[in-house]
């Protein structure tokens, strides 16, 4: 793609960069209508047909060729899209946490049927079956009101404490997706458009389109650590930790996602870190002692805690990190 604009002289990868840039944010501006903000970034407007005209779909596959030549020519579009939409469009599977950048306090509710004791969860005469004004159709015929099937045959189907994680599973991708699946087909064809099977295939993680389509977000480390809580509180003082945080700039962006399951940190700083329930959640490191030097760490993103083995020395945690991100 050779970018020139008419009377000027100029020419380059700059104006091409600055085109796919400017022409995203014309197309994803909130006035149009196609998208909505989230807590993670833009995610389609299930509306949009109202909002955009009858072509929205049209204007969703014109994006999608903008951010598949982008990604071809290997340039960032400068906008920060939704985790859970960018799943649904490379086709990774969606999960009931994914729920939780969309609609914090939906998932924080429905996050309490795992906890349920089985009489209690028998009691609420669930099924795979969404009923509300979200999940209603209209048949053209009769006008009549029908609820939304998660599977086939949910309507039979009682929610159990044997099925219960199901039961989310299919509902988050419901929510997610079901109202917006033309929209993302839409986006995804569009994009296909530049990127056969291959490169398809070669972006592992949502984290890495992200990356890809929108360069690295500013990650300040040092407001990063000023942040942080460490369990036990006396860790914080540890050569662990000293080795840690040497080891973030390097692994910043990967180790973000890791630990909070968000690609870019909020807008206020560290400070504002949120976790699913919509409050504050600062990060936090937490010591697993007791000779775990084998492990590789782990993280709770739903709670931005990360769970660090204490190894023998810095390289053996620069290594142990790596291969966990």
């Amino acid at each position: 793609l050779d970018v020139r604009y008419q009377g000027e002289a100029a020419a380059g990868d700059a104006l091409r960069r600055e085109w796919f840039e400017q022409a995203t944010a014309e197309m994803v501006d909130p006035r149009r209508g196609l998208f909505l903000a989230s807590q993670d970034g833009l995610r389609p407007n299930p509306h949009s047909a109202s909002s955009a005209g009858e072509d929205h779909l049209s204007y969703f596959a014109l994006l999608g060729r903008i951010c598949g030549l982008a990604l071809y020519h290997r340039e960032t579009v400068g906008v920060a899209w939704s985790h859970a939409f960018l799943k649904a469009v490379f086709g990774y599977p969606l999960s009931f946490d994914d729920l939780a950048s969309v609609d914090p306090a939906l998932h924080q509710s429905q996050r309490t049927l795992l906890a349920m004791p089985a009489e209690d969860l028998g009691a609420m005469c669930l099924c795979f079956e969404v009923d509300g004004d979200e999940a209603v159709i209209y048949e053209e015929s009769s006008k009549r009101r029908r609820a939304t099937e998660l599977k086939p045959g949910g309507a039979d189907e009682p929610v159990t404490a044997a099925n219960v994680e199901e039961y989310l599973r299919l509902y988050a991708q419901h929510k997610l997706l079901g109202a917006v699946e033309p929209q993302v087909a839409a986006f995804r064809a569009g994009l296909a458009v530049f990127l056969d099977g291959r490169p398809f295939a070669s972006l592992r993680t949502c984290c890495t389109v992200q990356l890809l389509l929108c360069g690295e977000a500013a990650i300040d480390v040092d407001d990063w650590e000023r942040h942080t809580r460490y369990d036990p509180p006396e860790y914080a003082h540890s050569r662990g930790v000293a080795w840690f945080w040497r080891a973030v700039p390097a692994e910043r962006a990967q180790l973000l996602f890791f630990a909070t399951g968000a690609t870019r940190p909020p807008a206020t700083g560290f400070a504002s870190l949120m976790g699913y329930r919509g409050a504050e959640q600062r990060f936090t490191v937490a010591c697993i002692g007791g000779g775990a030097t084998g492990r590789l760490p782990t993280a709770s993103a739903c709670f931005n805690r990360l769970y660090l083995p204490e190894y023998c020395c810095e390289a053996h945690l620069r290594a142990k990190l790596r291969l966990a991100l």
